[in-house]
């Protein structure tokens, strides 16, 4: 089942996360450099997920690890990378909360320290516009075909003078995680805020 969207010449593009989006060298005011190539800034970056729990408890994450780049793709398109460490979860709750999250029930980060996102090639105008972000998810040892939306950015250049945020869901049926199934509900929010270092 694919995630659920809540909301994502030569050589251009845009970047997702989870997924995450950024413009291109031919784009104006983008100044990203020929071939469309840019790291994202794991400093000024961020990866949160919500688990939604049948209790009156906050259960919010934040991968502490964050790193990937936008790349050129066939066509004039971009395509985005994304990698995350299960291990290096930051949980905004009670501390019996995170070691379940990190445990093999949920992240099973022991096992499967890296999670990682590869979005489909898409337009450059995306980045400006916003839309959706489609690509494969990997997590627990499973890859699955999900849905993310890029929020239409605040400013001129994206990714640079303002953040990139993404957001989606996905099921936590889908990636083999059916723990505690009448105390966590099926759905994992995920929100990502990218800003790329550098352009090549």
């Amino acid at each position: 089942m694919p995630g659920r969207a809540l909301a994502p010449g030569a050589g251009c593009g845009s970047l997702p996360a989870l997924g995450l989006s950024l413009a291109c060298a031919l784009l104006p005011g983008i100044g990203l450099g020929a071939g469309c190539a840019a790291r994202i800034d794991p400093a000024a970056s961020s990866a949160r997920f919500v688990v939604d729990v049948r209790l009156p408890i906050r259960a919010e994450g934040r991968f502490t690890e964050l790193a990937g780049e936008l790349r050129p793709a066939d066509g004039g398109l971009c395509e985005v990378e994304v990698r995350l460490r299960a291990d290096t979860v930051d949980y905004e709750g009670p501390e019996w909360m995170a070691k379940l999250t990190r445990s093999p029930a949920f992240l099973d980060a022991g096992a499967h320290p890296e999670v990682g996102f590869v979005s489909q090639p898409f337009p450059p105008a995306r980045l400006h516009e916003g839309g959706p972000v489609r690509g494969r998810l990997r997590l627990r040892g499973r890859e699955r075909p999900v849905d993310f939306l890029l929020l239409t950015p605040s400013c001129p250049r994206p990714g640079e003078d303002c953040l990139l945020r993404v957001q989606g869901s996905v099921s936590r049926r889908d990636f083999g995680m059916q723990a505690y199934r009448f105390t966590v509900k099926d759905e994992v929010r995920f929100e990502f805020g990218i800003r790329f270092a550098e352009a090549r």
